[in-house]
């Protein structure tokens, strides 16, 4: 990066996203005009690698209007298990309740040898505390405020750095948590506590326990981090806010990281999210699939008419967390992810990831498995000098050693085919990811656009497109920094949430409920220093038949709208999700949500650059099992409504574009690419 950039305009914003192996930085100036950064991760020192960036764009911090940052942290830790030291405290009898969980065998129903996943806590850091609340509210046994206390001590001596807090029906009347959160906080200001009634105000004791606890372990973590990179920022002369994303789609202040960080759960993929939406709509496209590839992990989500869709709970690790999120699946399919041969003698590939070190063998630190981004390279999509536009020169003979390791493994087949194996074999795992989130919900991929981003979401799209019969895919600009790109224009966003179980009837959103949720509203913003005016305000209701087991949430708008018309639109969303309805059940509403909006108001331009005069030069490549001559160009060389046939590859600094035989590249006028299927 030009370390003396031109005389430009304030104020900036910055969008800067840590991946498991690049971290990633997006910032436009007065103008609307962006530009970007790219460094490997530091994953003993997260931040640095961040404040390397932004002063690396030579700007006066203390001009800089806005940053707002992701990063995966918060999963890492948690699917890791390297969070702080955290301590449960719940109501007598109910200790196990995390540990024991659901009994469900998470789709291995088969496998005599499963095992549940382990919550991120042993059983001797869990402690009870005498009290009870009933579930309408009613207080059967007083919380003995001085006995818990005692409870607090064990913990405090057995070195705990956060504390959840989760008592039985804490969701309907928190007061005994509110007394016991307040006592630690003004006895041991040293420990993070969350409290259920903070965290996930729901029912369902396991889920609410188990993301309270989650917040625990994570919270310090995310905390120190933040507070870290927050406190360098400032001594640069940065005096705005820090934002951090959440999993929502949206952002908060960073001063609410810590006790939020369930939040923070794949904040960056959902910022890919964002930035898609923006791409598609500003090419006239109106349903899409996401696909984002980046060194660890792939992501995919599904937003039919640009609405990404919304789950109130998100499952990381076999754990249900009880957070708002945009619906998305992730798998170990990424450039870092190892290739191996499984117990049964077959090629298995990820989800275990080299990650940034010591990466792939191709990256020279002394990766010695194969991994996805060797194959690339071996199978000719990659080339030595153009990796991470020339800044990386990789290494080929490693790459082609480690993959011949498999051979002694036991698998047959040259290198070349090796490789090409390991990328078909990612290409299927990919696309059964894109089948989770469409076909198995009822819906056709083939009528979506699949939106490709991340290091190598361009290169397996079209590959992944034509296994699920999707007949186009677009490749935004600087898809390699999409989701940092998203950061920048993400909206602030805030979700609340009230458990209240009661039939489905005309009080069910009159005027009084919807003064009462107004009201709510005003608090929850003025808590996070949002003004009146400067957001909107959307109202959510859980609703499900009765005696059904899950919900789906219904939106609605500040309007009074009567129980036949909510009822209505249950059915109409039961039909779509499930294919049928229950027209003689009853009704009944089980939780009510709020969702607080301040649009970004961001004007952005993304600079076209056209160099007619690129070399352009044709080498052998290994696809889809064949060796054929491709056409190897830089994505510049092409001009705003040029084509270029397959097989071919478009290389840019940030990531490469692979065009399959018989696709089509073209270069819209927005700048974006469009691959399309022409057989």
């Amino acid at each position: 990066m030009n370390n003396t950039p031109p005389l430009i305009p304030p104020p900036y914003r910055i969008g800067v996203e840590v991946g498991g192996t690049f971290t990633d930085l997006v910032w436009a100036d007065g103008t609307g005009t962006v530009r970007t950064g790219k460094t490997p991760s530091t994953p003993h020192s997260i931040q640095d690698a961040v404040l390397e960036l932004i002063a690396g764009t030579g700007l006066p911090v203390s001009e800089v209007e806005q940053i707002t940052h992701g990063s995966t942290i918060a999963t890492n830790a948690l699917i890791m298990r390297k969070g702080a030291q955290a301590g449960l405290l719940t109501t007598r009898g109910f200790r196990d309740t995390v540990i024991l969980g659901r009994c469900e065998r998470n789709g291995n129903v088969y496998n005599m040898q499963y095992r549940g996943t382990v919550p991120p806590i042993r059983r001797h850091m869990i402690l009870e505390v005498p009290e009870r609340i009933d579930s309408r509210g009613g207080v059967l046994e007083p919380i003995d405020i001085e006995a818990a206390w005692a409870q607090v001590e064990i913990l405090l001596s057995r070195g705990v750095s956060g504390i959840a807090i989760c008592l039985l029906n804490a969701y309907a009347n928190p007061e005994h948590e509110i007394a016991l959160a307040r006592l630690i906080r003004e006895r041991a200001p040293q420990v993070a506590v969350s409290a259920s009634h903070e965290v996930s105000p729901e029912f369902r004791e396991y889920e609410r326990s188990v993301t309270t606890l989650v917040n625990a372990f994570v919270g310090p973590i995310v905390e120190n981090y933040v507070g870290k990179l927050d406190g360098a920022l400032r001594d640069s002369g940065y005096s705005g806010v820090l934002r951090i994303m959440q999993s929502n789609g949206g952002v908060m202040p960073a001063d609410a990281a810590g006790r939020n960080a369930v939040r923070m759960m794949l904040s960056g993929p959902a910022a890919g999210v964002c930035a898609a939406t923006w791409y598609a709509q500003r090419n006239g496209i109106s349903d899409i699939l996401t696909l984002d590839m980046g060194g660890t992990s792939t992501d995919v989500a599904i937003a039919p008419g640009l609405v990404p869709s919304i789950v109130a709970e998100l499952v990381v690790d076999n754990l249900p967390l009880r957070t708002i999120s945009i619906d998305m699946a992730t798998i170990g399919a990424g450039g870092g992810s190892i290739a191996h041969v499984d117990r049964g003698g077959f090629l298995s590939v990820g989800p275990e990831s080299a990650g940034s070190t010591p990466g792939p063998a191709c990256y020279g630190k002394g990766g010695k498995r194969p991994a996805v981004a060797d194959a690339q390279m071996v199978s000719g999509l990659l080339r030595p000098t153009d990796f991470f536009g020339g800044k990386m020169v990789l290494d080929l003979e490693a790459a082609r050693t480690t993959i011949a390791s498999l051979q002694e493994q036991g698998l047959a087949g040259s290198v070349e085919v090796l490789a090409d194996s390991i990328l078909r074999m990612a290409n299927s795992n990919m696309a059964g990811a894109v089948r989770q989130i469409s076909t198995t919900r009822g819906i056709d991929p083939r009528n979506f656009t699949i939106v490709a981003y991340g290091g190598g979401g361009p290169l397996h799209a079209a590959m992944v497109a034509e296994e699920i019969g999707v007949k186009q895919v677009l490749i935004p600009w600087s898809p390699g920094l999409t989701s940092a790109f998203g950061l920048l224009i993400a909206d602030t966003r805030i979700d609340a949430v009230e458990s209240r179980l009661h039939q489905l009837d005309e009080t069910s959103l009159d005027a009084a409920r919807l003064s009462e949720l107004g009201t709510l509203a005003r608090e929850i913003a003025a808590t996070n220093g949002l003004a009146e005016g400067e957001y909107e305000v959307a109202f959510g209701l859980d609703i499900r038949y009765v005696a059904q087991a899950f919900e789906l949430t219904i939106w609605v708008g500040d309007e009074v709208v009567d129980a036949a018309s909510l009822r209505n639109r249950f059915e109409e969303a039961h039909r779509l999700r499930y294919g049928y309805v229950r027209p003689n059940l009853g009704c009944e509403v089980v939780a009510y949500r709020l969702r607080l909006t301040q649009a970004a108001k961001l004007s952005i331009n993304t600079p076209f650059e056209h160099l007619p005069d690129a070399p352009r030069e044709q080498i052998d490549v290994v696809l889809g099992g064949e060796q054929r001559r491709a056409l190897m160009m830089p994505r510049a060389a092409l001009a705003l409504g040029e084509s270029v046939d397959g097989p071919a590859i478009l290389t840019e600094p940030t990531s490469t574009t692979v065009v399959p035989y018989g696709w089509q590249a073209e270069c819209l006028p927005t700048g974006d690419l469009m691959l399309r299927d022409r057989k």
